[in-house]
């Protein structure tokens, strides 16, 4: 199977920065608005009910604080996602001066599936997972449906041998393909093995950012043993902010339900939390969402608490703030991948 990654720059540079108003910027209503018109110029009045949420998914991209963000609103193409991004990056772009994380991203199409993706975000990511699938810890889990439960990947089985060697030619694929980013680059292939160890589900966990993610023998149309089965479901939200302040490092975190003091950079207490004025998008959005079986909770829960305590360190000097993670379960009849 050949997956297209039709590459569209989205080229950042001082040149392309707006310069906008301090009286604009400090506005939240001038901000949420001019947002909102970008989304709808760019993807359609059929955006309307989820503007904030597409514009959160991709400042959370120029922050770096998820490496890809596969754009599931409905239909749209790669030239507009990245006119999109090139817009709300300028929009930013003033925060971004005042010590924010430099941005270089590019959208990829995968069939009939577009993502943006932080190219020096994603190629950690394809990194650590190169490191993962060399150590003696797997973070990929087996949901076969001939299995009677799920269960982790083992690298050393038939199966996880064959998927580690797929998996490491596509990340040095993709790691090529995005360390040319600064050539003229319009289209270029990516080749995924044509065998019924290689499924789009993994690919997305992948470059999506998820720390544990799911793997299943049959190719895309084969299904899975996830029905009826105890899912614990994780879910990060984020506010963000409406201006950038040096003085913050770290702002109010919850963490398994219990909340964090606010502190400044220097480690002292901070007086007060921002008021309700100082942010852009207060609305909890969900910048990741995944689930777990529980049977397997043991050997993920470690993993993802760490992902999660380096997710926090990452928002440090960006406008996204207020991590939060909760989890529930779920007990779903018929589960799609």
């Amino acid at each position: 199977m050949k997956i297209l990654f039709c590459i569209t720059n989205v080229v950042i540079s001082k040149s392309s920065k707006t310069t906008l108003q301090t009286s604009v910027l400090g506005s939240k209503i001038a901000m949420d608005t001019r947002l909102k018109s970008l989304v709808l110029k760019h993807i359609g009045k059929a955006a309307h009910k989820y503007w904030r949420a597409v514009a959160c998914d991709i400042i959370a991209v120029c922050q770096g604080i998820k490496p890809g963000f596969l754009y599931d609103y409905g239909a749209v193409s790669s030239h507009s996602l990245a006119a999109l991004t090139l817009d709300v990056f300028q929009t930013i772009s003033h925060e971004q001066s005042k010590g924010g994380k430099k941005c270089d991203m590019c959208v990829i199409t995968l069939e009939q599936d577009v993502m943006l993706v932080n190219i020096e975000a994603l190629y950690r990511r394809l990194e650590e997972q190169e490191h993962c699938m060399e150590s003696s810890t797997s973070n990929i889990i087996d949901v076969s449906e001939n299995l009677k439960s799920p269960q982790i990947l083992s690298f050393s089985s038939p199966h996880g041998i064959k998927l580690k060697q797929e998996l490491h030619r596509f990340c040095a694929q993709c790691k090529q393909l995005l360390s040319k980013r600064n050539v003229d680059v319009k289209v270029a292939e990516v080749e995924l093995p044509e065998t019924e160890n290689f499924n789009l589900t993994t690919i997305f966990g992948l470059l999506i950012g998820y720390p544990v993610f799911y793997w299943y023998q049959g190719g895309a149309e084969a299904a899975n043993c996830l029905d009826m089965v105890p899912l614990t479901v994780y879910e990060i939200v984020c506010d963000v902010r409406n201006n950038f302040t040096d003085s913050q490092s770290q702002t109010s975190k919850t963490y398994d339900g219990f909340q964090t003091s606010t502190k400044h950079c220097d480690g002292s207490k901070a007086e007060s939390l921002p008021s309700k004025d100082d942010y852009l998008l207060k609305s909890g959005h969900a910048v990741y969402s995944f689930s777990i079986p529980e049977c397997v909770s043991d050997h993920c829960t470690e993993r993802i608490h760490s992902w999660f305590h380096n997710l926090q360190d990452g928002v440090t000097k960006t406008l996204i703030i207020n991590l939060q993670m909760s989890q529930k379960t779920v007990n779903l009849p018929s589960v799609a991948l």
